[in-house]
């Protein structure tokens, strides 16, 4: 029998700790409303110290305006802000934060400090977690907030949370993200002990383009166009990608709406559309764009986390956009064409030549070797140098190798992929929001008859007119771009007319790995496969003193 309830009002430490279901995902969330807080606070210097992946503290330490002693509490309130006052002021938001939630919401789930002074205060003054008043303590001008056992009352969310090097990774993306948004604010970041990020204020345009190679890499600096152009009261200005420097992922594409980071799938596609004709297909452009428009033709009140935004003239917009980046395009490529497929891998060669090494987090990291090797004088693989973030310098029983990690990566995964189809079914997995994917009538007949291979490849769907809806995918090709990995299906598998070795071979195709490999990848993946590697004569070569020399001649 049903149990007639009473409607009342909720506590307010479990609206809190709803609200942050919201706003806070995961540390990197904290880091994000934390630093756009001090942004908002006029801060020209931002400090923050993670430990423990952030799950034990998170502290961010600014030189702003700070808050009134008197205000502190109130802070930590639900709906409090000093960011806006009326109704009228929500049409034109020039503040990062203005809802109030995310203190409230932060304490909630953690064991918080909140310590400010502002420029007429003697002394600095701290509220703790759950206490009513505020205490006189030390403190230069400026606020700092320190967030310790995130998520400590709620063990299910904390279960949630990805490996630490994952969640530190995504922190450090959040920052580059905010660091990129503001060159007139220094950044830095201490994890673990180790300083992460150091960015000093950048106020000239070789400044600002020496901030973007520390977080893109000098390969897009060495390429890249700096544009601007302006129509009306709006303004796009950065920096583009060349055309040759297409990547097979979007993990440098930054977009800013009057110093807001935005990542929206609509302008992303604009942007997209606007390459569409100097770029192969499957691989995505490389940019950091700034847009600049009158606050009241944008709506930034669209979702909590405030990485969408609502035009007031969409198309507009769009078109503006589109029209700008293709024209600049255009002007730096007039011939281009659509390259039929991607440009060949170069063979490794044992010439002369001068290599610019980056430093590794970990100097000269040691890996197991073969069991069979274990009688050997020396049992493990040591990681001397990372050669134009592409080419590891590997030791072994005092030999040295030369390892080609996209290729020697690409071979792994298409290992790994092949393996697995040999076992069918694949394991599949759902997409969170279900992807509408145009097709043509022809196109839907052909997957409807090849609806049980797909099935057993992981791929499950529905139809729709004019469209197909993915509602999974393979765990195998998860990391490849959505739109991507469904434009390729849909091509397989009118090629493939249900040869499964056929249509397999097709989607390997794009396992193909990125052509430059961060530090941080060589390491991981060396960890797991440096041993196999070395045996593999297709993408690693001895290599005899003579060369060795050779590649640090220019250092």
């Amino acid at each position: 029998m049903l149990t007639i309830k009473r409607i009342h009002a909720l506590p307010l430490q479990l609206a809190n700790q709803i609200a942050a279901g919201e706003v806070i995902e995961r540390p990197a969330s904290v880091i994000k409303e934390l630093v756009e807080n001090s942004l908002d606070a006029a801060a020209t210097t931002i400090e923050v110290t993670i430990e423990g992946a952030g799950s034990q503290l998170i502290q961010v330490r600014d030189n702003g305006v700070g808050i009134h002693p008197q205000d502190l509490h109130l802070a930590l309130s639900r709906h409090a802000t000093s960011k806006i006052a009326s109704s009228e002021q929500l049409s034109q938001i020039a503040s990062l934060g203005f809802r109030g939630e995310a203190l409230p919401s932060i304490s909630s789930v953690s064991n918080m400090s909140l310590t400010s002074r502002q420029s007429d205060s003697e002394c600095g003054w701290q509220i703790q977690h759950e206490t009513d008043s505020a205490k006189p303590v030390s403190h230069p001008l400026g606020t700092t907030v320190a967030v310790r056992d995130l998520f400590f009352n709620l063990p299910a969310r904390r279960r949630f949370l990805r490996s630490a090097r994952t969640e530190q990774q995504q922190i450090l993306t959040t920052l580059q993200r905010l660091a990129l948004s503001r060159f007139d604010v220094a950044f830095q970041c201490v994890l673990n002990g180790q300083s992460k990020l150091n960015l000093p204020i950048a106020h000239t345009d070789e400044q600002r383009l020496t901030r973007i190679g520390k977080i893109c890499g000098q390969a897009f600096v060495k390429h890249a166009v700096a544009f601007e152009q302006q129509f009306d009261l709006l303004q796009l200005h950065g920096w583009l990608g060349s055309i040759d420097a297409h990547r097979p992922q979007t993990d440098q594409q930054y977009f800013f709406i009057n110093g807001r980071v935005i990542r929206d799938r609509l302008i992303s596609q604009v942007i997209r559309q606007a390459y569409a004709e100097l770029i192969p297909a499957g691989r995505h452009p490389a940019y950091v764009l700034y847009l600049t428009i009158p606050l009241d033709r944008v709506d930034v009140n669209v979702h909590p986390t405030k990485h969408e935004v609502r035009f007031r003239e969409t198309r507009l917009i769009h078109g503006l956009i589109h029209r700008a980046i293709s024209d600049i395009l255009h002007q730096q490529a007039p011939t281009a064409t659509l390259a039929e497929t991607p440009p060949a891998r170069p063979q490794i060669t044992e010439a002369s030549s001068t290599y610019h090494s980056h430093a590794l987090s970990a100097p000269k990291l040691h890996y197991p070797a073969a069991a069979a090797s274990q009688a050997a004088s020396t049992t493990t693989i040591q990681l001397i140098q990372l050669l134009h973030q592409r080419f590891a310098l590997l030791c072994y029983q005092q030999t040295y190798f030369l390892l080609d990690l996209p290729a020697a990566m690409t071979a792994a995964r298409k290992q790994q992929f092949q393996q697995a189809i040999q076992q069918l079914p694949l394991q599949s997995r759902p997409i969170l929001v279900p992807l509408r994917f145009p097709a043509t009538a022809k196109q839907q007949q052909t997957v409807l008859r090849q609806q049980a291979l797909l099935q057993a490849l992981g791929f499950t769907f529905q139809q729709a007119p004019d469209a197909l809806i993915i509602n999974s995918i393979p765990v195998l090709l998860a990391s490849i771009d959505l739109n991507t990995l469904v434009q390729h299906l849909l091509t397989s598998t009118g090629l493939a007319d249900g040869d499964v070795a056929k249509l397999t071979q097709e989607l390997s195709v794009l396992l193909e790995t990125t052509e430059t490999v961060s530090p941080e990848q060589a390491e991981q993946w060396l960890l797991q496969n440096a041993s196999s590697a070395l045996d593999d004569p297709h993408y690693c070569r001895e290599l005899d003193l003579l060369t060795l020399g050779s590649l640090f001649s220019g250092d």
